[in-house]
């Protein structure tokens, strides 16, 4: 799975890459200046790909890809702002940036620039890299060892993502996974099950918590998830 670190201080915009990365299979992590990405960094989590704004409170966006240029010269950044000019672009590319994107940027644009750059980055393949559900002892398990226990609702929330495509369900199957009516079903229950299980996932994972909400519609686990 793809790491991708979000630098953008505009909340509309960065909830809106952020949920379109989300949908495009990238554990995406959202920051809205260079201090909350420093750190997220401090605390391990080190991102393959940084998608960063320039025009950012405190340390400008320029600064930022510099140092991480010196300090993390494997990260892939792709920057993202509404400086459009000539020079700017070319500071942009000899400050760090390995792509430079002007905004407004239609969303395929940016996928397809993220999938290029996805495809430089050598993988690990000597770490699995996929969460594991064991429904004999209602137990899911992630990548590095740590098993998380389940409640019977929270496994059968996991037993529903790891069987469907895409590994996403909607709430109404959700509902009648959990062998309830969803007519007369209150939606807070589920979210309440939900709530809770993310809780325990992000001791695991305190960065990128692969279990999210697909806005207005259910919920999806981002990362590999296979059941034993």
């Amino acid at each position: 799975m793809i790491n991708i670190a979000l630098v953008e201080d505009n909340e509309d915009l960065l909830d809106d890459v952020h949920f379109n990365l989300e949908r495009a299979g990238y554990r995406v992590a959202g920051y809205g200046d260079g201090a909350a990405l420093d750190a997220a960094m401090r605390q391990g989590f080190i991102p393959d790909i940084l998608v960063l704004d320039l025009g950012l409170p405190g340390e400008d966006g320029l600064n930022i890809a510099e140092r991480l240029r010196l300090s993390h010269p494997q990260i892939g950044i792709v920057m993202l702002t509404a400086r459009t000019t000539l020079s700017d672009r070319i500071a942009g590319l000899r400050q760090g940036a390995d792509n430079y994107l002007c905004k407004p940027v239609a969303m395929e644009e940016l996928i397809a620039v993220i999938e290029a750059r996805a495809r430089t980055i050598p993988r690990d393949t000597g770490q699995p890299d996929s969460w594991q559900f064991d429904g004999s002892k209602f137990s899911l398990n992630a990548p590095d060892g740590q098993s998380i226990p389940l409640t019977t609702a929270e496994a059968t929330l996991i037993r529903l993502l790891a069987g469907s495509h895409g590994q996403q369900a909607n709430r109404a199957e959700i509902v009648a996974a959990l062998g309830e009516n969803y007519l007369s079903y209150d939606p807070r229950r589920l979210e309440a099950i939900v709530s809770r299980l993310r809780r325990k996932i992000a001791a695991c994972v305190p960065q990128a918590n692969p279990l999210r909400a697909l806005r207005n519609q259910g919920y999806v686990f981002l990362d590999p998830l296979k059941s034993l």
